[in-house]
């Protein structure tokens, strides 16, 4: 494609690849040159002797390639990323759902309810890419452009008709997503997570407020304080909740170990919700995915059927029953998503809550002691571990979570697969041992090397072992 077809300017340089990498080979690439960490403009030679025949900068380089200088490379290369692979977001109908938690319970509802539709679905987040009967690995909740635009291409062109895409604070505050017309955008919660990158909580929410600001119809969650500003400053925005006054809203909510079932009235038509995750958070991702596809116009009946059908999301609320205890795993890895998962254990425990759980490096140090408090305050016993120590010692972050424990009952094991390990061997017949952090994660992230590593495989493993 020429390059005057991919961005505006003057030069017709026939271009065959995007890349922001500037080590790997790219002949007739277009590089874009990023700020962040480091500077891609003190690559470009680099990536120009590894093929690239242009660059997108942000100031002038020496260096004989056209040159295309943009105020913001990175929105630059969103746009870029999108005409060279054909306006693929044209194609589909997109869904976008954030917040701190839920996305990506939610993006499987709303992916079961427009199947139940009989309409052909895709989703990308935290967990990967789903269409059809495939899977396909993601980096990142919300992949960068360039990926982005190709797996949009790649879905259009399979017939996919829907895209539910989970849209991190990232992504928006890096204008991954700039451009993109959403039919519908949800917003689920708001609690403090990924400080280390936004600084406070107004620029977090600020980040979230601008993805939405963007999109075509907005739902809002009503019993979180963030979402009420976001009602208060959107007109014609959807509203759900339970404890506060909303346009789609639940009752009569009954929970335990199987389940949860409620009454939820959506603009005044009545269904009856069951679902097969406990917990009341999980009444929430149900009522948000419920005014998603209203707004999308899908009648109240199959919103009740694709409900119903969802029986697990990897990751999420995973329960594994032993002979001699239950375990849950779950990616709760916010103090508040500690707190909601603790609290719905509780509604159904008959024994002792132990709590497996770490942090993860080169992130927010303020909210490990906060995580430590939550999951002292929900647990009878707490097993602080290793998570993602990225290029932190684990033993140094471990401790900064021991600070929030307090006087609950815990140990300190460095070790996951011996924390975990500890925690079976230790609980009783009708305890519950809650492995929260990584959920469906297939990995370590340690030194910069992600270690092949799963929860739920590992406690399989465990579980044959000690014959339970």
């Amino acid at each position: 494609m020429k390059l005057n077809k991919i961005l505006k300017c003057n030069f017709q340089t026939e271009i065959d690849k995007l890349t922001i990498d500037s080590k790997t080979k790219c002949k007739n690439g277009l590089y874009f040159c990023l700020t962040g960490n480091k500077d891609g403009h003190d690559y470009a030679e680099q990536a120009v002797n590894n093929g690239a025949v242009a660059i997108v900068c942000q100031r002038p380089i020496d260096i004989d390639v056209p040159q295309i200088v943009v105020k913001n490379a990175r929105a630059a290369m969103t746009a870029a990323a999108s005409a060279f692979y054909g306006h693929p977001e044209k194609r589909v109908k997109l869904v976008g759902i954030t917040g701190t938690n839920g996305k990506t319970t939610t993006s499987f509802i709303v992916k079961s309810i427009l199947e139940s539709y009989k309409k052909s679905v895709a989703v990308i987040g935290t967990n990967g890419v789903f269409y059809k009967d495939r899977q396909l690995p993601s980096a990142l909740t919300t992949p960068d452009p360039i990926d982005l635009f190709r797996l949009l291409k790649e879905l259009a062109d399979d017939g996919v008709e829907y895209v539910v895409m989970e849209v991190s604070a990232h992504a928006a505050a890096l204008d991954k997503v700039q451009g993109i017309s959403f039919e519908v955008a949800a917003f689920t919660n708001l609690s403090q997570d990924h400080l280390d990158f936004f600084g406070d909580m107004d620029e977090y929410f600020a980040a979230k407020c601008k993805f939405l600001s963007a999109c075509k119809r907005i739902i809002a969650n009503a019993d979180d304080s963030y979402g009420l500003k976001i009602l208060a400053e959107t007109e014609e925005a959807i509203s759900y909740g339970y404890d506060n006054p909303s346009d789609i809203f639940g009752i009569n909510l009954v929970m335990s170990e199987q389940g949860l079932s409620y009454v939820l009235n959506i603009m005044d038509e009545i269904i009856n919700v069951k679902f097969s995750l406990p917990g009341r958070f999980n009444m929430y991702n149900t009522m948000c995915a419920a005014a998603i596809c209203y707004a999308l116009g899908v009648p109240s009946a199959v919103i009740e059927e694709g409900i119903r059908r969802v029986k697990k999301v990897d990751g999420r609320f995973n329960i594994i029953n032993t002979t001699s205890c239950s375990i849950i795993i779950d990616f709760a890895h916010t103090d508040d998503g500690l707190k909601n998962i603790l609290g719905a254990i509780r509604e159904f425990s008959r024994g002792k809550i132990i709590t497996v759980f770490g942090c993860g490096g080169d992130r927010d140090r303020t909210k490990r002691a906060k995580m430590g408090s939550a999951a002292a305050k929900g647990s009878d016993y707490v097993v602080i571990t290793s998570d993602n120590p990225r290029f932190e010692r684990p033993m140094d972050i471990i401790h900064d979570a021991e600070k929030g424990v307090g006087n609950c009952p815990h140990s300190l094991i460095e070790e996951r697969k011996e924390a975990i390990r500890y925690a079976v061997r230790h609980a009783g017949k009708d305890d519950i041992i809650l492995i929260a952090g990584k959920g469906a994660e297939k990995y370590q992230d340690i030194m910069g090397t992600k270690i092949p590593y799963s929860d739920e495989d590992f406690v399989m493993q465990l579980v044959a072992e000690e014959g339970i």
